[in-house]
């Protein structure tokens, strides 16, 4: 057995490194089709509250409002500095500048911290697809948080 290994020591861990990058290589084709199912073809509410899910928020279905946004081109300050939160999370208005968009606003119900205005959590929809996000408090010392919870404070 000894000499099996010693002979046949770099066909192993060549097989081996194979194996791993076949496993990582899975992982992301996988994390990239679940991503793909939840950002595309939000079409109705139903798809809307999954896809607010995958990004960890309850949110309430009948809280639903909707209205049309335009993306200025190019983007103004706002749109700028609303744009770095978007980085964080992946998306980037700027592939949208000059284009419209449905803002889809939901009250949070499982926000993880007691405070007591309401939460929302708003997505940016163009053509059934994500294109951005947040999550934010409309008080006065109110708060603007990327949508994917796991970059909370």
């Amino acid at each position: 057995m000894k000499k099996f290994i010693k002979e046949n020591l770099v066909t192993i861990l060549l097989v081996l490194l194979l194996g791993l990058l076949f496993i990582l290589w899975g992982r992301i084709v996988v994390k990239g089709i679940r991503e793909n199912t939840y950002m595309q073809n939000l079409t109705t509410t139903e798809a809307r509250i999954r896809c607010l899910a995958y990004y960890g928020w309850q949110a309430d279905p009948g809280s639903e409002t909707e209205r049309k946004v335009h993306i200025p081109k190019p983007l103004d300050s706002v749109y700028l500095e609303y744009n770095k939160l978007q980085k964080v999370c992946g998306f980037n208005l700027e592939d949208y500048a000059g284009q419209s968009a449905e803002n889809f606003s939901y009250q949070v119900e499982n926000f993880p911290y007691a405070i007591e205005e309401p939460v929302y959590v708003n997505i940016l929809i163009s053509e059934g697809k994500l294109i951005g996000g947040d999550c934010m408090s409309n008080a006065i010392d109110g708060f603007m948080l990327p949508i994917d919870r796991k970059y909370l404070p």
